[in-house]
């Protein structure tokens, strides 16, 4: 039966809240016992499904399609060319047909079927997601918009060495971020209470190409809210070889700016463009000091 609490407010007021547990001894079925109750019951986990929404985004001649079942999501796909203009004209101008690219920190896979869009069908997408419930969408947006044969989803972490990891879990919700590995820390160096930790793998780039024939890519978009420098660390092969990206996309937090640039000039990569999110440009604009936020940051070899 499900609970009810009473709450009185300091006003004087009542207020009855109807809890949704339902308890029970695990052996009473059918549940309710009467029958109107249970079919009311289908009807409203039939309405719940029914409120589920596929989103598609017309892009001209390009759909995109998206399957939400929370509001993050939803937001996502509604602001899939505006949040992160940048990285949209990025992956359209650069990413070719029959190329390689990789999206860690692929989230519901957003910019994942982007590249794919644009890579072909000659192309590969890995999608680097340890997020459980972003990979379980992320699963079901490569499947609706029809990319097994493009895409490679990955439900694991990258970092500058291999093993198991704690993974933090920010939120355990769909299209969320600011979870960690082996931190409790988000991006900007303030700590979280996870709400779960989960023992996750994680392995350096660098050994999936050479060990686990994982294809080299053209292209590396990295957003991991804090983690970006033990990932690149992971590639510094890979960076430093003939078969070196083109182009990679790097988040940029203030607290690891310098130490990203300082690597990436190492590896004889240069900063040749960068963009905010469009929240940070409305900032940037009211004359916010560029500095001070996050930005996505372009490196191409200049060797």
């Amino acid at each position: 039966m499900f609970r009810r609490t009473k709450h009185c407010e300091a006003n004087g007021y009542i207020h009855v809240q109807v809890d949704r547990m339902i308890e029970t001894d695990g052996q009473t079925w059918p549940w309710p016992p009467n029958k109107y109750a249970r079919k009311l019951f289908r009807l409203v986990f039939h309405l719940r499904e029914k409120l589920i929404r596929s989103v598609d985004v017309n892009d001209g001649g390009s759909h995109y399609r998206f399957h939400c079942e929370t509001q993050p999501e939803f937001s996502r796909c509604m602001r899939f060319f505006i949040k992160e203009p940048g990285t949209c004209e990025w992956i359209k101008n650069e990413v070719k047909a029959g190329d390689v690219f990789y999206d860690i920190g692929a989230n519901v896979g957003i910019y994942t079927i982007l590249a794919a869009r644009y890579a072909g069908d000659t192309g590969k997408v890995y999608a680097f997601e340890p997020h459980s419930a972003n990979f379980t969408r992320l699963l079901d947006n490569i499947g609706i918009n029809n990319f097994e044969q493009i895409i490679i989803p990955c439900n694991f972490a990258l970092h500058d060495q291999k093993g198991f990891f704690p993974f933090n879990y920010y939120s355990g919700k769909a299209a969320t971020a600011e979870s960690q590995l082996a931190s409790t820390h988000d991006a900007s160096k303030t700590e979280f209470q996870p709400e779960i930790t989960e023992q996750k793998y994680a392995v350096p780039i660098d050994n999936l190409i050479a060990e686990e024939n994982f294809s080299p890519p053209q292209h590396i978009k990295i957003d991991v809210d804090g983690n970006e420098l033990l990932i690149l660390h992971g590639m510094s092969r890979l960076l430093k070889s003939s078969q070196r990206p083109k182009s990679i996309q790097v988040e940029i937090n203030k607290p690891y700016r310098d130490e990203i640039l300082s690597f990436m000039s190492s590896c004889h990569y240069v900063l040749s463009d960068r963009h905010f999110t469009r929240r940070g440009q409305e900032l940037v604009d009211l004359g916010g000091d560029p500095e001070d936020h996050s930005y996505n940051a372009i490196f191409r070899p200049y060797l």
